[in-house]
């Protein structure tokens, strides 16, 4: 049975799985409460996207040059005080955007430098990866977690209150819930279930391409 397209496949993919594939929020359930508590604004989401890039990326790089002369812990540490420093230094960045969002977003500023993906990249780079993997890891993970939150506010403004980016937008409907924390929740778990599925396909149609027959003999799963 040929399944070498599949195999390329999944071999592309490893260099850009951040982005989609394994979508820290979306499939890997990553940082979850930013995606869930910050996103009824896409304001927030866009903020909250420009922190994580300026900190993920230096955190990721510094892991893979200096990780395996630390143990795991200080390792984690470091990282952490790092990310922070550069949170607090990009928050200019972002005040632009919305004057009062430092005090909207509040704790969930200095909580961004102990987000779970930082953890995970750290450690997964700290052991001799190729640095150019690491660079794109630290790279399309945050792109990743952009393009999450970015569509989960986006979703939640629209129909939630019928504004995006603060500007009225004529809808038949206003779903005031969307604005409720809750709700995150539950537009999170719908855009995974819709990434996922996209994936499936994805993969589904590369092998049936492989193997002609494997539509007589069965579907893919």
């Amino acid at each position: 049975m040929n399944l070498e397209k599949l195999r390329i496949h999944k071999a592309h993919s490893r260099w850009l799985e951040g982005f989609f594939v394994q979508n820290p929020v979306l499939t890997r359930g990553l940082a979850l409460p930013f995606a869930i508590v910050v996103t009824n604004n896409l304001k927030y989401g866009v903020a909250v996207s420009i922190l994580m890039i300026c900190s993920l990326i230096p955190c990721v790089l510094l892991s893979r040059l200096v990780g395996q002369r630390l143990p795991k812990w200080p390792m984690l540490m470091i990282c952490a005080l790092l990310s922070m420093v550069i949170i607090m230094m990009a928050l200019p960045l972002v005040t632009p955007i919305s004057a009062e969002i430092t005090d909207t977003l509040g704790i969930y500023i200095p909580i961004l430098s102990l987000n779970s993906i930082i953890s995970f990249l750290c450690l997964r780079h700290r052991k001799n990866q190729p640095f150019l993997l690491a660079l794109v890891d630290a790279l399309t993970y945050s792109g990743g977690f952009a393009l999450a939150l970015c569509l989960i506010s986006a979703l939640r403004e629209l129909w939630g209150a019928n504004t995006i980016w603060g500007i009225p937008v004529t809808l038949p409907l206003k779903i005031g819930g969307l604005q409720i924390a809750f709700s995150g929740f539950l537009v999170t778990a719908l855009l995974s279930a819709l990434f996922r599925a996209i994936e499936r396909c994805f993969r589904a149609r590369i092998y049936r391409l492989s193997n002609p027959s494997a539509g007589k003999e069965g579907s893919f799963s």
